[in-house]
């Protein structure tokens, strides 16, 4: 083996030819602006299909686009039992001494 230190690869392609202004300053927010106009105009345009008109936005995992609504509506209902233990978590049952009432 050499002695060499390794050689960094080079990046083929990279998303942000452009330095990035110092944030806080005026140039930073008109770079920071023009780049949300162009990811506006790129992401609202019909090529980029953000869900559907039923059901709104998607979000979560494609498996869930498969599952029938009868699937759904049980993973739904575990995932309200799990937030009511979580809330629950904390609290302790507490038994009154018998012969107090």
């Amino acid at each position: 083996m050499s002695d060499k230190s390794p050689v960094k690869p080079k990046l083929v392609h990279c998303k942000q030819p452009e330095t990035r202004p110092e944030p806080g300053t005026p140039e930073f927010d008109a770079w920071l602006l023009k780049r949300a106009k162009e990811d506006a105009a790129k992401y609202l345009t019909d090529e980029y299909d953000l869900g559907d008109d039923e059901r709104g936005i998607l979000a979560g995992g494609y498996d869930r686009l498969l599952m029938s609504d009868e699937e759904l509506a049980e993973e739904e209902e575990a995932m309200e039992q799990a937030q009511k233990q979580e809330r629950r978590k904390h609290l302790k049952s507490v038994d009154k001494p018998r012969g107090s009432e």
